[in-house]
């Protein structure tokens, strides 16, 4: 799977907006509308391209509270938690890590309210066996994509 500087231009160009069109990406590159389509297609088959989104500002939505949960199972019981945790609505990220905690989950609330009862919640869950919760105060850096493009892209 050798990625070549143009594959890794699309790359960068899409993840900063998705929509644009195999036209413009063209334009924008100097190579063929034919050669977009056909790296693009390339990229998606291989699934290095998984999907193409869009990015929210979640707090103009109303969600104020982000949060990071950390999260202590009891042994054996990890991949059973973790798939509980993944379907409410309010998680966004669920992550197995090392050190004191097993799981640490990024989650977005509207209210106090709402994140106090989700903690009581996971609090019950059957094999979770104490719960660490930090309110993120700012968001700094969020999204890596693009700066990992540019170290992928000189290394060429």
């Amino acid at each position: 799977m050798a990625l070549d500087k143009l594959d890794l231009k699309i790359l960068y160009e899409l993840v900063q907006n998705s929509r644009l069109s195999s036209r413009e990406l063209s334009r924008r590159l100097g190579v063929s509308v034919g050669t977009i389509e056909l790296r693009r297609k390339r990229l998606e088959d291989l699934g290095i391209i998984k999907s193409y989104t869009l990015e929210l500002d979640l707090e103009k939505l109303g969600y104020i509270f982000p949060v990071m949960i950390d999260i202590k199972v009891k042994g054996g019981f990890l991949r059973e938690v973790e798939s509980i945790l993944s379907k409410y609505d309010n998680v966004l990220s669920v992550y197995d890590v090392t050190g004191e905690y097993d799981i640490t989950v990024l989650a977005w609330f509207r209210t106090r309210s709402e994140l106090d009862q989700f903690i009581k919640e996971v609090q019950k869950i059957e094999y979770v066996d104490k719960t660490h919760t930090r309110l993120i105060l700012n968001i700094v850096a969020e999204s890596k994509k693009i700066g990992f493009l540019r170290l992928l892209f000189n290394a060429f």
